[in-house]
């Protein structure tokens, strides 16, 4: 999966000029300097955050460092940077073409029975990584800390997710518009704090993370080449997971947008990637190495007491929840051009919000698994959809009007 995903996100960055480094300061002008007067593209793009900034960005980036080593955070970075321009690139068509990824990959195609296919697994996809994976990761938090049994947090999660879903598609919109933000800055704030304390170490942290990164011979000989690669393969695979690039579910939220320029929703797709993994992640993986521990329950509880078990409990509840909606939303309009049908959509939502209940307190080897599987089978055809429109992508880089 990831040769194809680095592949085609390097040839859109060269194709495009290098385009979120030569247009940096248009992406920030376009995006957030326009932040409360293109709410609609905010909206879209806070559900799109909500699905992808959930419990990996804490839970998955410390699985990272611990099977590939501080190296993995450069990689995780790389794979971050080249899957800019496949959010990008996602976006824009979705505007382009009024609709996500079963869309515009009809219009490639030129028929549906790919569409159906690529909708079929985003359904199926919802169940895992979105959804059980979130109120797992979640659920064992709160027991460890505090010992709340995990079903009673799968519970609420997906009550109040179910509350938000049967209100419909606006809903989800307004409530991802207001938790986002509000999630982000909560655990960054949290994570600011721990920095300061452990200011004199974060220089090294980097250096550690560039060593790794490029100096196999640092942990000698043959070693050092398996643990080299194992941090490249890990940190990007991690870096996919987190950010979604090249699996095409964020445009299902893009394309909700009432933006009408397909370049000013594409640079909102390329934020999305840089505030879920170069921002948010970043984070997590500095705070990991800076103060010395391996995970994060350790790391908070040992510089906040009591307060951080608080902290972090907070923080992955409120990643979990706005996972499980979005990814709610991602299920439901895939299926939506699978069919029609009104009780087939409340069938999906009454087993969705079940399969988060009982994601919280099953063990989820074989849901792994499964995710893994369709994630690579939404990403295939989606890759291909996007390299045979590449000539209007590269148009919309170039002209602001189309």
């Amino acid at each position: 999966m990831l040769i194809p995903v680095l592949g085609s996100g390097l040839f859109f960055t060269v194709a495009t000029g290098f385009f979120p480094i030569r247009k940096w300061r248009f992406i920030i002008k376009s995006t957030f300097g326009k932040i409360f007067k293109s709410k609609s593209a905010f909206s879209a793009t806070a559900t799109a955050l909500g699905a992808t900034v959930g419990t990996g960005n804490i839970v998955g980036v410390a699985s990272a460092i611990a099977i590939g080593g501080p190296g993995a955070v450069f990689w995780m970075w790389v794979g971050a940077f080249l899957g800019m321009m496949l959010k990008f690139s996602e976006a824009a068509l979705a505007v382009k073409y009024k609709g996500g990824t079963n869309i515009y990959m009809e219009k490639a195609f030129g028929t549906k029975w790919l569409s159906v296919f690529w909708c079929v697994c985003c359904v199926l996809c919802s169940f895992g990584g979105g959804n059980m994976m979130q109120t797992n990761s979640a659920g064992a938090v709160f027991n460890n800390s505090f010992g709340v049994s995990p079903w009673i947090i799968g519970l609420i999660i997906s009550g109040l997710a179910g509350i938000v879903i049967f209100f419909g598609a606006k809903a989800v919109k307004n409530v991802s518009s207001f938790l986002v933000p509000i999630m982000a800055v909560f655990y960054i704030i949290g994570c600011t704090v721990v920095l300061f304390i452990c200011r004199e170490t974060i220089i090294p942290a980097f250096l550690g993370i560039f060593e790794s990164a490029f100096n196999p011979l640092s942990v000698g000989g043959g070693i050092g080449g398996i643990f080299l690669s194992e941090s490249l393969r890990t940190g990007i695979a991690k870096g996919t997971f987190t950010n979604e690039a090249g699996m095409g579910s964020a445009s299902l939220a893009h394309g909700e947008s009432e933006e009408e320029n397909p370049l000013i929703q594409g640079c909102w797709g390329a934020v999305e990637v840089f505030v879920d993994t170069i921002f948010v992640c970043s984070f997590t993986a500095i705070v990991i190495l800076a103060s010395g521990f391996s995970s994060a329950p350790e790391i908070f509880r040992n510089f906040f007491g009591g307060y951080g078990d608080v902290f972090l409990c907070i923080s992955m509840f409120l990643f979990a929840l706005a996972a499980v909606i979005g990814w709610a939303f991602y299920g439901e309009k895939a299926l939506l051009y699978i069919t029609s049908s009104r009780f087939l959509i409340v069938l999906y939502r009454i087993l969705f919000l079940f399969a988060a209940f009982c994601g919280s307190f099953l063990n989820l080897g074989f849901i792994w698994n499964f995710t893994d599987i369709f994630n690579g089978l939404m990403i295939f055809p989606n890759i291909l959809a996007l390299l045979m429109l590449a000539p209007e992508i590269i148009r919309i880089t170039k002209n602001p009007a189309r």
